[in-house]
């Protein structure tokens, strides 16, 4: 067993509410602080890897991890955030509004991602089930994993071994870690 700290990216510049999945967008002046504040929980816990998605905002945030343990994060593309097509950078709310029956199934079924988003959730968890085949943790230690909402509900539920629903229903927010624990 191996305990693993699932750990969202700290608040970014976009706006309250814009969905932001594939635009890479920086950690505001809040979300360093949440990040300088992570990387001083961690800082005592025996980290051998810290692994992130390649988006600046995660990658920042698992660089301030890394740091006290003398550790480099690695930035991999497998934990990017759902891609939300033509609504990136956009309020998730107006979906509702403007195509209520898309997110009546999505809010009904996490499965039935809105055919409008530029990936579905069975491609997120494609990406996200192959990153953890390849980093699975084997050795002694624990690992920090940064990533984004929608890829660090996909992994909960595989780590752990809950329902993609209850992985969802349970908001990590930005700048806040949850450890699980990974059998061998």
């Amino acid at each position: 067993m191996r305990r693993v700290w699932l750990v969202r990216h700290g608040a970014t510049t976009a706006p309250t509410g814009a969905a932001i999945g594939a635009t890479d967008v920086p950690l505001s002046d809040e979300g360093r602080e949440q990040a300088r504040i992570l990387a001083a929980d961690l800082a005592s816990r025996p980290l051998v890897r810290v692994l992130s998605s390649d988006l600046r905002r995660a990658l920042s945030t698992a660089d301030s991890i890394a740091a006290p343990h003398h550790l480099m994060a690695e930035p991999t593309p497998a934990l990017r955030e759902i891609d939300f097509g033509s609504w990136e950078g956009r309020s998730l709310a107006d979906l509702w509004s403007e195509d209520p029956q898309a997110a009546k199934a999505w809010e009904d079924d996490i499965r039935s991602t809105p055919p409008t988003f530029g990936e579905n959730l069975a491609d997120l968890q494609i990406r996200v089930e192959g990153f953890w085949r390849r980093v699975r943790p084997c050795d002694d230690g624990e690992v920090a994993i940064v990533a984004h909402r929608c890829s660090l509900a996909v992994l909960r539920a595989m780590i752990t071994g809950e329902s993609l629903e209850d992985a969802f229903s349970i908001q990590l927010e930005h700048g806040a870690a949850v450890a699980v624990i990974a059998s061998s």
